[in-house]
């Protein structure tokens, strides 16, 4: 049985600088602060306590939101890699994490050498990706430039019943895009709309959060065998 199959009660909130979410609505503050704790239990299990040392790059870094989250779990910006198509997004994200090194370029075609990588992080980068080829492509980009041994570590949302602009990812699909290599599958985050309908207050989010099928993302961890 995978995780994605079994019920998980909500982990603890992680231990992040200060000030990461305080410029956030108490709302999309417990959505970032319970994917983040998500994400730093899943590298816990991988023995993993600190990005510090390693070679990481994010598929679709947008403005660099969550470049800014990895550079707080220890990433350092000589080490670290973004790209977004944008332009304009890209110039934002240096903005919010200095010294990283960002290019506006094509997630199905990567501009980096194979066998690079210690982590590649893909969060809300699949489900914009909306053609099958192209999926498939970005994903044998994300696992080719990965050094073996190395992380794929997806974070997107596999049920989308109103945002005609992106596509949803499941878990399924997931393990076609990667196969044959493993994957560990779990879900996470409150459904954003009801987080937002009450206000982020925790102890109401944290107690719908125990249903699985109330929670609306799947976090995913792809190792590269060879």
């Amino acid at each position: 049985m995978t995780a994605v199959d079994a019920p998980a009660a909500p982990i603890a909130l992680p231990r992040v600088s200060a000030g990461l979410y305080d410029h956030l609505s108490p709302a999309e503050r417990y959505i970032h602060r319970t994917r983040d704790g998500a994400l730093l239990a899943l590298l816990r299990r991988r023995g993993v306590d600190s990005l510090a040392g390693l070679r990481v790059l994010e598929l679709g870094c947008g403005e660099g939101s969550f470049l800014r989250t990895l550079l707080s779990h220890g990433a350092e910006p000589r080490l670290t890699d973004g790209l977004d198509l944008r332009a304009g997004r890209v110039a934002a994200a240096r903005r919010l994490a200095p010294g990283a090194r960002l290019s506006a370029a094509d997630g199905a075609a990567l501009p980096y050498r194979s066998d690079v990588f210690d982590f590649v992080f893909a969060f809300t980068f699949f489900s914009s990706v909306t053609g099958p080829a192209p999926r498939r492509r970005a994903a044998t980009e994300a696992l080719r430039v990965l050094r073996p041994g190395g992380l794929l570590v997806v974070y997107d949302f596999w049920i989308n019943p109103t945002n005609t602009r992106v596509r949803a990812l499941g878990a399924a699909e997931l393990r076609l895009l990667v196969a044959p290599q493993p994957v560990e599958i779990e879900r996470v985050t409150l459904a954003p709309p009801i987080v937002r309908a009450l206000g982020g207050r925790s102890a109401l989010c944290r107690a719908l959060e125990r249903m699985p099928l109330l929670r609306t993302h799947l976090l995913a961890a792809v190792t590269k065998e060879r």
